[in-house]
């Protein structure tokens, strides 16, 4: 029996995470491209599952020069005050030959003493610090990353770097929907969040890029469910750094952008502000970075991708335990797990294959998956949700979504290969060695492998997994078929070859023919054959080579005949269109949300 709820359920803290899967169409080296957004400015660091280590952009180099000299002037100003000097300048000669060569470091010695407590020494000490904790904010994410895939991945499969982790540039995004639930209004560019990039390479050519946003505080099922797809129009405006937008349309496209260029600089480059005559989507963002990952690697265009959202409800503080949220809101949780269809609309025999069972081990959360989608809910009295454990959930589903990609990358490649050998092998092999993660799960415990192979269960990734290899199986039937017939071509062409030698050695074997014809005399019905022969040979050598291009027409004849036994090519008739186009357009239906009657 299900409580009267008094009060509409409140999600107090929240974060959702969209994560596009998507493809270059080929085989990628993973840290070739890696190194191709790290050049352009796209990515900020990356991870190899190999070893952990977090590599910076090559914009950090000069920053890395610049701490090196610091911490050099720093031991310079410890050995000033300690009076050691000369040993430093020892241990450092072309460094020291620099700064007394410099007309200021003879003007600095005339300098009055700075007081103890801003001395150069401690300037430097925090210069450095302020350095180191900049550039580790960013290594952090790719970090974690790492030390959650170490405890849930096996080491031989991480060994192998069948994939790096990136952390792109981030981006601003202002919601319609501020904290409470209040709509934005237009220009109030108030609680603007940060969308973090997460990319990951693999080198199947299958690519995820993952955009996290944090929600609003303290808002109803009914506006969540209004966020929880990556098609909701629900960004009033964006920001935008310039490296992303010039990789994504081109140096000459400043004209056409939306938006204006912000005064300064930020994180060393040019930030774009757009506020959207209409709200944009998250998929529109997607969008943006797919253009400038692609191009940067210099892949083909992706036209197919598939967003799966997965969302962390952090603190549900409007009833006091799990048991009385769940009383109180049983079909505005249902609501937010469906998030599609109100589910008081659904016939109760439905409803438990639009609601998936709660799979999470630990009584302070309850975690909710289908095959569109996820949501954790961490219920009062339990611990706050952390970004780590995010990550760990986020590691999971990833790795369910890249098996089921490179099966439909694998698919779509049979369906476009040319038919070629070496095609066909090139997709035998990536059947055999390329599906490694499907075939031997890479989880190292057995309940994130039931999640995951619940996922792919509920994508039915084995019947499609089974219909690539019998489509290659298949292929590779057309393909030995197909080189039977171009083998029997080719016997055919030698043979063609073969007697146009015959032909032209032919010549004299004619004139042989017609002096016997000559020779013999043979009357009545028997003789009638010999006497176009009898006829060519009394005519002498004009006779041998009458002889000689009627036999070449009459080859050519019989060559020309089994040509056209194979038939004219058919040519194309011309598409037209059925009936003719109204001159007034034509009618756009366009669906109307209920909620918005009245």
């Amino acid at each position: 029996m299900t409580a009267q709820s008094t009060h509409d359920a409140i999600l107090g803290e929240g974060v959702i995470y969209f994560i596009y899967s998507f493809d270059a169409g080929r085989p990628l080296d993973v840290r070739k491209a890696a190194d191709r957004l790290l050049r352009t400015g796209i990515a900020e660091t990356v991870v190899s599952p190999r070893d952990g280590q977090v590599r910076v952009a090559h914009r950090y180099q000069s920053l890395a020069q610049l701490m090196r000299q610091t911490n050099l002037l720093r031991e310079m100003s410890n050995a000033l005050e300690e009076r050691r000097l000369l040993r430093w300048m020892r241990r450092h000669p072309i460094w020291a030959a620099r700064i007394l060569a410099r007309p200021f470091f003879r003007r600095a010695q005339r300098v009055a003493p700075r007081s103890r407590d801003s001395s150069l020494s401690e300037t430097l000490t925090e210069t450095l610090s302020f350095i180191e904790r900049a550039v580790a904010e960013y290594q952090v994410v790719n970090a974690i990353q790492h030390h959650i895939e170490a405890n849930l991945l096996r080491a031989p499969y991480l060994a192998s770097e069948p994939y790096l982790r990136l952390r792109l540039r981030s981006a601003g995004q202002w919601l319609t929907r501020l904290n409470g639930g209040s709509v934005r209004t237009r220009g109030n560019l108030d609680e603007g969040i940060r969308a973090d990039m997460l990319l990951l390479i693999h080198r199947s050519g299958v690519m995820q890029l993952t955009i996290a946003l944090k929600l609003p505080d303290n808002i109803t099922v009914s506006q969540y469910r209004e966020m929880a797809f990556g098609s909701s129009e629900v960004v009033c405006a964006s920001r935008v750094s310039e490296p992303v937008l010039k990789a994504a349309y081109g140096r000459h496209a400043e004209p056409h952008l939306e938006g204006e260029w912000e005064p300064g600089l930020e994180e060393g480059v040019r930030w774009r502000l757009a506020q959207h005559e209409s709200p944009a989507a998250v998929s529109d963002l997607f969008l943006l970075y797919l253009g400038a990952v692609t191009r940067a690697i210099k892949s083909d265009p992706v036209g197919d991708w598939f967003c799966y959202p997965a969302a962390f409800i952090d603190r549900a503080d409007c009833c006091n335990s799990e048991d009385s949220f769940k009383d109180a809101h049983e079909n505005e949780l249902k609501n937010a797990i469906s998030r599609s269809i109100d589910v008081s609309e659904v016939r109760p025999e439905a409803l438990p294959s639009m609601v998936p069972e709660d799979c999470s081990l630990t009584r302070s959360t309850s975690l909710y998956c289908n095959m569109s989608s996820s949501l954790e809910v961490r219920w009062p009295g339990s611990r706050e949700g952390e970004f780590a454990q995010h990550l760990q959930r986020l590691v999971i589903l990833e790795s369910a979504l890249l098996q089921y990609w490179q099966i439909r990358l694998l698919d779509r490649r049979v369906g476009v290969t040319d038919g070629s050998i070496r095609q066909v092998r090139e997709l035998q092999r990536e059947a055999i060695f390329g599906l490694r993660e499907y075939r031997d799960s890479s989880m190292s415990f057995g309940t994130a492998m039931d999640l995951v192979e619940r996922l792919l269960g509920e994508w039915r990734a084995d019947r499609l997994y089974e219909h690539v290899l019998e489509s290659i199986d298949q292929l590779q039937q057309l393909v030995v078929a197909a080189e039977s017939k171009r083998s029997a071509r080719r016997a055919n062409v030698l043979a063609g070859i073969a007697l146009i030698v015959a032909i032209f050695l032919g010549l004299p074997a004619i004139d042989d023919t017609l002096e016997i014809a000559k020779s013999v005399e043979v009357d009545g019905f028997l003789g009638v054959p010999l006497k176009p022969f009898s006829a060519l040979a009394s005519r002498g050598e004009q006779g041998t080579w009458i002889g000689y291009l009627v036999f070449l027409g009459a080859v050519f004849v019989c060559l020309l005949a089994l040509t056209l036994k194979r038939g004219w090519p058919r040519t194309r008739s011309r598409r037209r269109e059925p009936g003719i186009a109204w001159p007034l357009g034509t009618v756009r239906v366009r669906r109307r949300d209920d909620s918005q009657d009245g």
